[in-house]
Formats: C-alpha cells, sequence, structure tokens
C-alpha cells in the first residue's frame, strides 16, 4: 500500500497550493479562494475540442501559434515553452556553454525560481537591488512580482548597453507586463544582441493550467532554445488557442480597463487594513507585523495568500472576483 501523499511532505510553492490548505484546514468554508498566485480570476474563455487531447500539435498550427504570439509580442520570433522554467534552464544553459560558469546579478526581490535554476545550472548568484546590477547577467521582472516595481525602458536600454560593452546579457521576466504594455522590451530584442524577454500567457489571460510561456532573443539564441525545447514544445490545445486569444484585442482591451478599476477598489479595501508597498492590477503586496497570524487566520477561512520566509511581514493578496469580496470584507472584519 501507498502512504497517503501530505502536503507538509512535499517541496513548498511559490502559490496555489490549496491541497495543502484543505489539509491544514479540513473545516474551512467552502468554495475555496485562491489568492496566492496573481492569476486574473476572469480567465479567456476556451472552446475546446476532444479531439485535442489524443493528437499531437499538427506542424502548421504550432506555426500559427507561434506566429500569433511573435504577432501579439511585438517581435520577430518567439519561441514557446510549457511554463516559465524551460526557458530559464535552457538560457542558463546556453550560457554556461558559451561563456561558462557566470555571476548572475537577481534584481531581489522576484520570482525565485530565477535564481535557483540558474544556480542549479551551475552559475554565482548575486541578490541585489536596482541600484547595484554589475555582473555577467542581469535578470529582473518588469513589473516586478512581488512589490510591483517599475523600470522604464529607457533605463534598461542604459543597462543592456553597459552589459553589452563585457559580453555581459540582460533578461527580463515580463509575465505581468500585458497590463503595462508600454514596459515592454520586446520590440528591442532585435536591435539589441544581448536582450532577451521572457512572456507568460498564464497571468493576464487566466490560462496558467495550460502553461504557457515564450522567450524572444537575439536571432543567434533562438536555435538553442528551440534545440532545447524539442519539436513540441507546447500542447495541441495551447497551439489551437493562442491564435484565437493572443488576436482577440476586445477582450484584451476590455479586461484590461475591467483589472485596472477592480484592482485599485480591491487596494483601497485592503488599505483599511494593511500598509500596502506595491502593486499591480493582479496582485497587491502590503506589509504588517501580523503576517503570519492574518495568513493563518485567513487561511482558516478558506482564503490562501501569498506569504514569504525572507520577508515575514510581507504578504500578496491576488485579485479576487467582485462576487468574492462580500465574503473576504467579511473576514478581513474578524
Amino acid at each position: 500500500m501507498h502512504a497517503e501523499i501530505n502536503a507538509d511532505m512535499l517541496p513548498e510553492q511559490h502559490g496555489g497550493n490549496l491541497s495543502g490548505l484543505t489539509q491544514r484546514y479540513p473545516d474551512a468554508p467552502r468554495p475555496l479562494i485562491d489568492l496566492s498566485t496573481g492569476i486574473n480570476p476572469y480567465p479567456y474563455p476556451l472552446s475546446l475540442k476532444e479531439e485535442w487531447t489524443h493528437q499531437l500539435p499538427d506542424v502548421i498550427a504550432m506555426a500559427e501559434a507561434q506566429r500569433a504570439a511573435a504577432q501579439y509580442y511585438n517581435v520577430n520570433e518567439i519561441v514557446l515553452a510549457p511554463g516559465m522554467q524551460p526557458l530559464i534552464f535552457a538560457l542558463a544553459c546556453l550560457r554556461l556553454k558559451e561563456h561558462g560558469r557566470s555571476r548572475i546579478v537577481i534584481v531581489s526581490p522576484t520570482y525565485a525560481e530565477h535564481a535557483r535554476v540558474w544556480e542549479d545550472a551551475g552559475h554565482e548568484i548575486i541578490p541585489a537591488t536596482i541600484e547595484a546590477v554589475e555582473g555577467d547577467v542581469v535578470i529582473l521582472a518588469n513589473p516586478n512580482n512581488p512589490d510591483g516595481r517599475q523600470v522604464q525602458p529607457q533605463r534598461l536600454l542604459a543597462m543592456a548597453e553597459s552589459l553589452a560593452a563585457r559580453n555581459g546579457w540582460l533578461i527580463i521576466d515580463e509575465s505581468f507586463t500585458d497590463l503595462l504594455p508600454q514596459l515592454s522590451m520586446a520590440a528591442y530584442v532585435t536591435k539589441r544582441p544581448n536582450i532577451a524577454v521572457l512572456r507568460s500567457c498564464g497571468k493576464f489571460f487566466g490560462v496558467a493550467g495550460l502553461r504557457i510561456s515564450g522567450a524572444a532573443a537575439p536571432a543567434e539564441w533562438m536555435p538553442w532554445l528551440r534545440i532545447a525545447l524539442g519539436p513540441w514544445p507546447i500542447s495541441t490545445i495551447a497551439c489551437h488557442i493562442l491564435p484565437q486569444m493572443l488576436k482577440d484585442t476586445a477582450w484584451i482591451d476590455s479586461t484590461r480597463r475591467k483589472l485596472a478599476e477592480e484592482s485599485a477598489a480591491w487596494r483601497n479595501i485592503l488599505a483599511q487594513y494593511f500598509t500596502v508597498i506595491g502593486h499591480t492590477p493582479l496582485f497587491t503586496l502590503i506589509e504588517t507585523p501580523e503576517a503570519e497570524r492574518w495568513h493563518d487566520y485567513l487561511a482558516s477561512r478558506g482564503i490562501l495568500i501569498r506569504r514569504f520566509a525572507t520577508q515575514p511581514n510581507w504578504l500578496r493578496f491576488g485579485l479576487p472576483m467582485q462576487s468574492r469580496i462580500e465574503r473576504l470584507r467579511t473576514a478581513l472584519c474578524r
């Protein structure tokens, strides 16, 4: 017989660990509310066909998905992948192959997988602030997760130029840039030999379970990325839904407006109980000396939020659906 799987036995998740909440708080009210991930609570409406689940991706369908993604992200070419981690690892391995073990500056705090994957690939990790970015490779998220910090493109271009003088790279994680397209550096990828941009469909489009990400990089890097990700880098379902989703400008425009309006109202609610220290339209970062108590209390009420081991006074709240607001208000009034 196999032992029962316990959430406490598994690696720590960055968010979305509803099974852990269920095991620790079996009597928590239902439905559970997951505010730990920064994912659009109003996902793109998908229409799926049964045959897509047993067919390998068609060559033309894959090409159409890549073309739609390149057009949406305003790049000449993009490599698609099943999530961000394979792209991060492929870039880390390419750096090791071309330049050996390098000093990787991670503008922190940020998405922890960047440091973990680059270190596992054999590089030296140097956490830093945006004011101190001396290294061989600089990695930052824009806007940043979890604090929403924004860096304007002109500053990033100057950073890339400085790095290029010593064969350095600039890698920008734009997972949350769909809502702030003016920050994107994707259009500069073809003009600079050392800039790569990482994008994700999971956050803004709300389809995180489909695991669709992409990388735009200098032309010389693209053959390596394609080899590293293989002939079927995304699923048949992803191939078919991407063109429709990325070309739906009416949905994209209305969703940007909706999320901006609702997130402003949600921040006003949170500000009644906490100190808001950063945000994007999909998440709000707060500070409180009672972070651990709030995290446990809300979990007992069936509400999962994100906490941070390295910042014990921080909590991150994702954007809830409007239909959940009254339940959240009641919980916050404890």
